[in-house]
């Protein structure tokens, strides 16, 4: 049986205004949930690489991979294989601290990898890129504290090896 998994699929696209509504617009109507999206421009400035982390069987991945392509400003969509792939989230939290509680906070930080980028008397600020599992787990270890402020980028990815994704549309530009 084909059940739901987590997917992530990454769409090369026009980089003009709307394209980014049209897409989300898109997976709405088909019955999709985004749970993350991060866009930006590529080497090609008139293109961006748009990253898509939704859930779905193989049947309903290929229907909104071939409705996603229709579209006439997506160039390609690719999905991406976890084993052949760097994915990768970014958290920024600010976390409340003291006295007492100061030393375990940056156990659990630097256990889980984390940069602090500021601590003063009453909070700290960490910085983690990881997988969301581990992001997932860092704040589940935090569940002690009091989490002033959080910041989460979504998740980006890119292929391992030498091979990159034949987006069709690179040899048209003169970089």
């Amino acid at each position: 049986m084909n059940k739901k998994q987590r997917r992530v699929l990454v769409l090369f696209v026009d980089n003009s205004s709307g394209v980014l509504n049209r897409i989300t617009l898109l997976f709405s109507q088909k019955g999709f949930n985004i749970e993350t999206i991060t866009c930006s421009v590529t080497c090609v400035p008139s293109i961006s690489r748009m990253t898509i982390v939704t859930e779905g069987d193989d049947s309903q991945i290929n229907h909104i991979i071939k409705q996603t392509l229709k579209l006439i400003e997506v160039h390609s969509v690719h999905l991406i294989d976890y084993s052949n792939s760097i994915i990768r989230d970014l958290l920024l939290v600010k976390i409340e601290i003291n006295d007492t509680n100061r030393r375990k906070a940056c156990d659990i930080t630097n256990a889980h990898n984390g940069l602090i980028l500021d601590i003063g008397n009453k909070s700290m600020i960490v910085e983690i890129t990881a997988s969301a599992s581990v992001i997932d787990g860092y704040l589940d270890a935090l569940k002690d504290f009091n989490i002033l402020e959080l910041s989460r980028t979504g998740v980006t990815s890119i292929q391992l090896g030498d091979e990159v994704p034949d987006i069709n549309i690179i040899n048209k530009f003169e970089f």
